[in-house]
């Protein structure tokens, strides 16, 4: 008996893994894809947002660049070493950051290395999505730039 079901979960586990390689591939062949296409981020006034992935590169632990929508049209943040604020455009599943001002804190090369990653990934984001709790943003060409993660209070 004690065979039978060692190969039923083994069955059962190999064809879980299958089935969670198909799910990314699906994810990985059009990234840019809102799961939402009615999502405006302007709906997520008053949030946070810390970034845990820039460029498809990871970030800093304990870094936590961030973006605070503020309104529809104002967002601000922490881009590592220094704080930011600037204009946005959102619409459903757009996303435009005008012109960003930030402070002019000097800090470490590797924090000076994410803020300027951090800052340029915003710059160049076009559009935005949500998925599983996370917020993505992509470029003009829909590569993902950039994945946030909701800071509660």
């Amino acid at each position: 008996m004690r065979p039978i079901i060692l190969i039923l979960i083994l069955l059962l586990t190999a064809h879980h893994g299958c089935a969670s390689n198909n799910v990314t591939a699906n994810i990985e062949a059009d990234p840019a894809m809102p799961q939402d296409s009615s999502f405006d981020l302007s709906s997520l006034i008053g949030t946070t947002w810390v970034a845990e992935d820039i460029d498809q590169r990871g970030v800093i632990d304990n870094l936590q660049s961030s973006l605070q929508v503020l309104s529809a049209s104002q967002v601000a943040g922490f881009a590592g070493c220094n704080s930011f604020t600037g204009s946005a455009q959102f619409s459903p599943g757009k996303v435009h950051m005008g012109q960003l001002a930030s402070t002019r804190k000097m800090c470490p090369p590797a924090i000076m290395d994410q803020e300027t990653k951090f800052l340029a990934a915003l710059g160049a984001a076009r559009s935005a999505w949500m998925k599983n709790g996370l917020l993505y943003m992509a470029d003009e060409a829909g590569t993902e730039i950039l994945r946030f993660w909701e800071r509660t209070p």
